[in-house]
């Protein structure tokens, strides 16, 4: 059973390595350390899918991609689940708007999605799930957190016991139920208290609706991610990711859920990603203030744009910048030369071995800081401009450089094409 903190190094777990993450529940940054020969964990809450996805998903999308990336780097075997919310009353009435099928509108999205994964070379998750194709594991969940008391059936609905997870309430947004203030409920309410929450909904009329013992309906949203990534990756995970409006309630909602099924602590690490902001509000498709992914990379292409994110930590608030993907271009034409010179030394000079050095343990000590992508990029950058004042370089530099660049390509996802011409 695993305990209510994020992960410490002790006997039987792989040797304390340099790499800390900063987890929101502790508010600190922590060692990361595994079981001896186990794959690391990984959830990442995907997107609920009734439009083009936005630069502040792929912001989120790409910093978890060098999460993996770089997990895998250091020698882990990770097995990554990610969902697409493909049943929502939003996407029900988009579709209805264009005179589609609700389910049929949402995968014309998620193939969108994947699109734009690609174009910004984020690897594919190792499973996607979907909630329309687990409702019989949702069902069973919302069985188990009734049979355990925590969960109460009323008139096609089930509620959650929100305090009764005196536990997992507040991990994230570290706040106690006693300092909540709530509307009291209206008299027609089907909940007990008023920061109970739904992990089953009554269908209304021409929405996706499946029979359960409640009636027909469709589930909550906060039991659908717990149902799906506890199927795959079992009653606690090592890391669960997702953007910092994820904290409360959904994450936490999540963390209860699992309290009240297994009783234990849901993630061992949470990490949250900052937000993307557009005239100094979060980038939201709900908001309406948003570029999408693909108007950006037909412009500027992925890799500037994927280059661009990555100049900032993964935790930090940035503003959206149009000028960052022409910068982030001009700088990969200088990486790209750069690694071309590598490929085809000219002579004895450069003597570059120590300025090499320095920078890949400058690149290592960034990344094992809380994955610090933007100090990594700066490292990257320095060497490149190092580079470029050398009149010659040595075969040994050469080949060092080469080596560099192809570490530091496999992490970031960043200048492949360059290292394969």
């Amino acid at each position: 059973r695993g305990t209510f903190n994020c992960a410490v190094a002790s006997l039987g777990r792989v040797p304390t390595m340099a790499l800390r993450i900063y987890d929101t529940k502790s508010r600190r940054k922590e060692p990361f350390s595994l079981d001896l020969g186990r794959e690391v964990r990984m959830y990442v809450c995907g997107p609920t899918v009734y439009d083009h996805s936005h630069l502040g998903h792929a912001r989120s999308y790409v910093a978890f991609d060098v999460v993996r990336r770089y997990l895998e780097f250091l020698g882990l075997k990770v097995h990554h689940v990610q969902n697409f919310t493909d049943v929502e009353e939003v996407i029900t009435k988009r579709s209805q708007d264009v005179g589609m099928e609700p389910l049929a509108y949402a995968e014309k999205f998620i193939r969108a999605y994947l699109e734009d994964m690609d174009a910004l070379n984020v690897r594919r998750a190792t499973r996607y799930v979907r909630v329309t194709e687990h409702i019989e594991d949702i069902i069973a969940a919302v069985k188990a957190v009734i049979d355990r008391g925590f969960a109460y059936a009323v008139e096609g609905d089930v509620n959650f016991r929100t305090r009764k997870a005196k536990h997992s309430f507040g991990i994230l947004s570290h706040r106690k139920f006693e300092d909540m203030v709530v509307d009291p409920l209206p008299l027609d309410s089907k909940k007990e208290h008023p920061l109970d929450f739904a992990i089953w909904k009554k269908s209304k009329p021409d929405e996706p609706a499946w029979d359960s013992p409640w009636g027909r309906g469709r589930p909550g949203w906060h039991i659908e991610c717990f149902a799906m990534a506890s199927k795959y990756l079992g009653p606690q995970v090592d890391i669960h990711g997702g953007g910092a409006d994820l904290k409360f309630p959904h994450h936490e909602s999540e963390a209860m859920i699992c309290e009240a099924i297994h009783g234990t602590e849901w993630s061992r690490c949470w990490m949250h990603n900052g937000f993307l902001q557009l005239q100094h509000e979060k980038m939201s498709k709900s908001l309406g203030n948003f570029v999408t992914i693909r108007e950006v990379v037909g412009k500027w292409g992925g890799e500037a744009v994927r280059f661009c994110l990555l100049k900032e930590s993964y935790r930090k608030d940035v503003e959206y910048d149009a000028d960052c993907f022409r910068i982030a271009k001009e700088q990969l034409d200088g990486i790209h030369r750069a690694i071309a010179r590598a490929g085809t030394p000219a002579g004895d000079g450069g003597n570059l071995g120590a300025v090499i050095d320095r920078a890949r343990k400058k690149f290592l000590t960034a990344m094992d800081d809380d994955f610090n992508t933007g100090e990594a990029v700066y490292t990257i950058l320095e060497l490149t401009e190092s580079v470029s004042e050398v009149t010659a370089l040595s075969r040994d530099d050469g080949k060092r450089l080469l080596e560099f660049y192809r570490d530091a390509s496999r992490v970031l996802g960043v200048f492949s094409s360059a290292l394969t011409t």
